[in-house]
């Protein structure tokens, strides 16, 4: 039974990462850097690009799905389940 279960464990262990989660995360060298580029990307998404300047697209933008992103702070690392 106890192999079964290992077993079990393990394949679905192989599961995990063959599906995303669909989020990332990323970190910047400090907050007002953060806040700048959280506040263009939002503004960009809500007026269609009327910012400072347009948004540096690159050749995955569009596989990438970049127009379905919601960009936000991440929450307090001890509420995030890693």
């Amino acid at each position: 039974r106890e192999a079964k279960l290992k077993e079990e464990y393990r394949k679905e262990k192989e599961k995990v990462h063959t599906k995303p989660l669909g989020m990332a995360f990323v970190t910047f060298q400090n907050e007002a850097m953060t806040a700048i580029i959280l506040k263009d990307f939002n503004a960009c998404q809500v007026q269609g690009c009327h910012c400072r300047q347009e948004p540096c697209s690159s050749q995955f933008s569009e596989v990438l799905h970049v127009h379905n992103w919601s960009v936000t702070y991440a929450p307090d690392p001890q509420n995030v389940r890693w």
